[in-house]
């Protein structure tokens, strides 16, 4: 009798364990490819704004529960400088670039992933050439006069990018609550619930 629960015992450990495995290959195999979140709002002060798409790539590993991950951050700040001794109306500055990070992923159960980043894969993009100065902000156009302030304010655009992508990528250690029906993928990020939709294109619905 005692050999028979033994036995018992073990094929319904065995059995639990085959199960919880095969949920997490179920759910490492459901996020392949490719992801694009929708817009977020990182900052609005009046004077500074910064928003955020970010994008989620999953390729598979070795073993069909981890893999790599690549996140991309494209991150669009606008500066408003008021008037000042130089200035005789606001000028906007406006810029975009794009910041990438890699790192491993493993399924941790049947809707979380845990998520190991290399900080020293980031880099961050700044195109000088897409940096816009709008001298008048009522008409958007830009004066000849203010182009003398293009490198600083590409400076500035770097600064703010990169920390603002330091921010996005810091202390991610896993992706929660992932449910994924169809093209689209909800999780939870660093206690925020976020919508992706797969191909790069984003979804119509919001948070």
């Amino acid at each position: 009798m005692k050999k028979i629960l033994t036995l018992t015992l073990g094929a319904t450990i065995l059995g639990a364990m085959l199960t919880g495995c095969d949920s997490r290959a179920k759910l490492a195999e459901s996020v392949q490819g490719e992801w694009t979140g929708n817009p977020e709002m990182l900052l609005d002060t009046g004077a500074a704004t910064a928003s955020l798409v970010r994008m989620l790539e999953f390729t598979a590993g070795t073993t069909d529960t981890e893999g790599t991950v690549t996140m991309t951050a494209l991150i669009t700040v606008e500066n408003t400088m008021q008037l000042n001794d130089s200035l005789v109306s606001p000028l906007q500055i406006t810029s975009s670039g794009n910041a990438t990070i890699t790192g491993v992923y493993q399924a941790k159960d049947d809707d979380d992933l845990t998520i190991s980043l290399d900080v020293t894969s980031m880099s961050v993009n700044v195109d000088p050439d897409g940096v816009q100065l709008n001298y008048n902000v009522v008409d958007g156009q830009s004066s000849p006069s203010v182009e003398k302030l293009r490198p600083g304010a590409v400076v500035l655009a770097t600064q703010q990018i990169n920390r603002a992508a330091q921010n996005v990528f810091s202390n991610i250690t896993e992706i929660e609550d992932i449910h994924v029906k169809g093209s689209i993928m909800t999780c939870e990020i660093n206690d925020k619930n976020l919508i992706f939709t797969k191909g790069g294109v984003p979804s119509s619905a919001t948070e």
